[in-house]
């Protein structure tokens, strides 16, 4: 399965810059937010969205973009980036 996967920073500002992405980096109390937005090439945006979505935490949002087959998952950083590794499968361990 190819998966392609991007971070979205969000900017109230308009000017930003991106700053280095670390996951799983506590903030006081709580975790990071992040979104991923994941393209698919070998499965369903739509099904893979249903049988996720029970993974995410109290807080977290999946959805599903048909015309690109890409999910788009809101969630804590530590949880997104596992999710990345469920959805791109066992072989993408040892391409990391």
């Amino acid at each position: 399965m190819v998966v392609t996967c991007f971070s979205v920073i969000l900017c109230m500002t308009g000017l930003c810059l991106a700053p280095p992405v670390i996951y799983g980096q506590q903030a006081g109390s709580r975790e990071a937010i992040v979104m991923k937005v994941i393209r698919l090439d070998h499965a369903d945006a739509e099904q893979l969205a249903s049988v996720l979505r029970p993974l995410l935490s109290r807080d977290g949002l999946i959805t599903a973009y048909t015309p690109t087959n890409t999910l788009i998952i809101r969630d804590r950083a530590s949880l997104a980036e596992k999710l990345v590794k469920v959805i791109k499968g066992p072989s993408s361990d040892s391409n990391n």
